[in-house]
């Protein structure tokens, strides 16, 4: 690769397209091939990936071995106290059947951060913080019982509620990460789902919400690398039991990390020497949009975004930087002065940029400058961003020309795919020749319409996904 800069402003789902649609549409994965890791649901004493009556029988069989004096079968004893007695007992198998027949009125199970909690089923009053929440919501079936999301979604309700009642009836929680308490307890809810993975956070809002779980399924952090482990695929399964749509939740994560195979499977013998050398960065304030700034955000491996390169087949530049080009280092992304990037070290160069962008923030603000995502179909402000983007001297000095530079949507990253959709529309621009029969768009039409529940829909006409279009 030579010095070939493409800047894609990316936001963050991840797409991926011809055969990988082609396996979804057909149903190709199975339900039951979501991994081999032991699901953090209280009941599944067997460690696969569900509670079903393959526990109840186990764990009964426990029971009465330790009883008898006899041999014992392994159990993993961890999630074994299912009613939270303090005793393993007959009341543990009879819980286990319940969640089995979904017929279970409590589901205990370990959250996103490790927090051992229990939940009723009874509900009928959601609230959904952000995209990612409630894109799930929508994919397990469960929208029509969402009657209340934050600022980011609200602004894409025309989009995310399709029933024009519920649309002018869903209620605004605003900022989440600064709540009004007395708003949201006004709006009765049964189940919060937290996009905010801060501890301390959490456990203020449960505290000060009357009669709502709150709860972290994990969403925050997608692992595109190790996706079967990741508490973002755990979490999509414990929603499954919290919302009795476990079938649902188990054909979604199959999804996902059939997505993810087909991906890598492409991408896992090319030489790293043969890599495209990409930034993962994002348009808004850094470099490439302000003229007074002089730093850019780089996205490491801890990110969707620095995983999406990886899972792609392309190399983040970002390992190739001294330590002594940081300004700033943060657990997901790292503050680099633009001169470590664009200088005259043949160790360092760039044939790919990808910029992230956000118009609705989880803050409860509105970015300018950059309208994007399902609830609309004008290009301007992309081809703004994208003219500027490339006029920029050390850009032009790196990029072989202007249709070498892309941007695209936030609502990629925030929502619910994971960094799979992320990752699918980068593998297509970066290794074009390897992915040849990847249609992004027409796996992201297949998301939207098969996952989504939206019918009638085209990213490419209805709303505006990347500049310039593939």
């Amino acid at each position: 690769m030579n010095s070939k800069l493409i800047v894609i402003i990316v936001a963050a789902i991840v797409v991926i397209g011809g055969v990988a649609a082609y396996l979804i549409m057909s149903g190709a994965f199975g339900k039951k091939d979501v991994g081999g890791y032991g699901l953090e649901v209280f009941g599944n004493v067997d460690g696969d990936n569900d509670v079903d009556e393959k526990d109840a029988k186990l764990l009964q069989d426990y029971i009465d071995a330790k009883e008898k004096g006899t041999t014992v079968p392994k159990i993993t004893t961890e999630f074994a106290d299912v009613n939270n007695d303090s005793k393993i007992d007959s009341k543990d198998v009879e819980c286990i059947k319940k969640i089995a027949s979904g017929k279970a009125t409590e589901i205990r199970f370990l959250d996103g951060n490790g927090k051992d909690m229990t939940v009723s089923t009874d509900i009928s009053r959601i609230g959904a913080e952000y995209f990612c929440n409630t894109e799930l919501c929508m994919i397990l079936g469960v929208i029509d019982k969402v009657v209340a999301v934050d600022y980011a979604p609200y602004q894409l309700k025309d989009f995310y509620f399709q029933n024009e009642a519920q649309r002018d009836a869903v209620l605004n929680m605003h900022s989440m990460n600064t709540p009004d308490y007395d708003l949201i307890n006004s709006y009765e809810l049964d189940i919060l789902f937290s996009f905010s993975y801060d501890p301390d956070l959490i456990y203020t809002k449960q505290t000060k919400l009357v009669d709502c779980d709150v709860v972290y399924l994990g969403l925050y952090t997608p692992d595109l690398i190790a996706a079967e482990n990741s508490s973002y695929v755990h979490g999509i399964l414990k929603a499954g039991y919290i919302l009795n749509k476990v079938d649902r939740a188990e054909a979604y994560v199959d999804w996902i990390l059939g997505q993810l195979n087909y991906l890598m499977d492409k991408t896992k013998n090319i030489a790293e020497e043969d890599k495209p050398h990409v930034i993962m960065t994002n348009y808004q304030n850094s470099y490439l949009s302000d003229d007074a700034r002089t730093n850019m955000t780089l996205y490491n491996k801890n990110d969707p975004q620095g995983q999406a390169v990886i899972v792609a087949g392309g190399h983040n530049v970002l390992q190739d930087i001294s330590e002594s080009g940081y300004s700033e280092k943060g657990k997901y992304s790292l503050a680099v002065q633009y001169d470590a990037v664009f200088n005259d070290d043949p160790a360092v160069y760039v044939d790919y940029i990808f910029c992230h962008t956000v118009e609705y923030t989880y803050a409860g603000t509105a970015m300018s400058g950059v309208s994007h995502g399902y609830c609309t179909n004008d290009y301007s402000d992309f081809e703004v961003a994208w003219t500027y983007a490339n006029n920029k001297e050390m850009v032009k000095a790196e990029l072989d020309g202007p249709d070498y530079l892309h941007i695209d949507s936030g609502d990629l990253r925030n929502g619910c795919s994971g960094g799979v959709l992320l990752a699918a529309y980068i593998a297509k621009i970066i290794n074009p020749d390897i992915f040849s029969d990847l249609n992004p768009y027409k796996l992201h039409n297949s998301y939207v319409k098969e996952w989504l529940g939206v019918s009638g829909y085209d990213v490419t006409e209805d709303a505006v996904v990347i500049y310039k279009q593939l």
